[in-house]
């Protein structure tokens, strides 16, 4: 992009760029803080600076937003010369769920915003339900479209298990998230967030096998050396943990309606290791049928 006004090249500071809806003021990204994993709500902090001095929290709060992440910038390898643009990584489309106005001056105001995606409204709130004869996929649905008015290219079940229907269960004092997310958990579904290429819309997925894992993505690790940047990204710091964990695990259950079936069931933890300690009983779990899906 070149100005009228000078011979030379425009050069934009802001490597990211943030667009908020009905916000008209420039939005420079300044630095952001983001965390992301399946089953969980994406979360960016993103704080950037305007010189629009007073942006009311009124015009930020639950509008829709994209926050677009671009490789760095080539470099000009002569004084006049436009290098190409930079390369599109990622979009995140989202909602902004909290806004801070940081500090100001008289050229400009800093600010921060929380951007998460719409599934995150679900967490506002508390419930007291009842859904009768309904699988866990249905009553997930029925949740999104009927409370929430998700559309059908707002999320998708990609699911190779069946799920029975189940006479009643019950959401006791929680928001539909919480209740949503303990439902999933309980039967092995689990969730991501993608984006539609062909709608600019943020897509919520939900799986139940390791098939819809994406495998085969590299970093480089580089740790961190002075000032020293190659301008690729790569992981610069790597931590391991382990704790003590059961020896044994048995596990009974009955269920009503097949009173013969034999739903016991023990698991050796061990796997070879001298590390694990203890036995842990779990009585009435929520199965109907044996298996090692698990």
């Amino acid at each position: 992009m070149t100005s009228s006004a000078s011979p030379f090249p425009f050069f934009d500071h802001s490597r990211h760029k943030l667009t908020v809806r009905n916000v008209d003021a420039v939005l420079d990204v300044l630095a952001f803080e983001g965390t992301e994993g399946l089953s969980e709500l994406f979360n960016y902090r993103v704080e950037f600076t305007s010189t629009a001095r007073d942006i009311a929290a009124e015009k930020m709060l639950g509008q829709n937003a994209t926050f677009s992440l671009y490789s760095a910038p080539q470099q000009s390898p002569m004084r006049g010369f436009i290098p190409p643009p930079a390369r599109q990584l990622r979009t995140l489309h989202g909602v902004v769920t909290g806004f801070k106005r940081l500090s100001g001056s008289v050229d400009e105001a800093r600010y921060e915003i929380t951007l998460e995606p719409h599934f995150a409204l679900l967490g506002r709130g508390q419930q007291f339900r009842i859904y009768q004869h309904q699988s866990v996929p249905q009553i997930v649905e029925s949740i999104l479209r009927n409370r929430h008015d998700f559309e059908g290219q707002d999320f998708f079940f990609n699911l190779v298990r069946d799920y029975p229907k189940r006479d009643q269960v019950m959401q006791y004092g929680e928001s539909d998230l919480a209740f949503i997310t303990r439902l999933l958990a309980d039967v092995g579904i689990w969730y991501r967030f993608t984006r539609d290429e062909r709608l600019n819309i943020e897509v919520v997925e939900f799986h139940d096998d390791q098939r819809h894992y994406q495998f085969n993505v590299e970093l480089a690790y580089r740790p961190q050396s002075g000032l020293s940047s190659t301008g690729q990204d790569g992981v610069w710091n790597l931590q391991s943990s382990h704790q003590v964990v059961e020896k044994h695990v048995n596990i009974r259950s009955y269920h009503h309606r097949v009173a013969h079936a034999h739903l016991n069931g023990e698991i050796d933890q061990t796997r070879g290791a001298t590390t694990t300690y203890g036995e842990a009983y779990h009585y009435a779990e929520p199965y109907t049928v044996m298996g090692d899906r698990y």
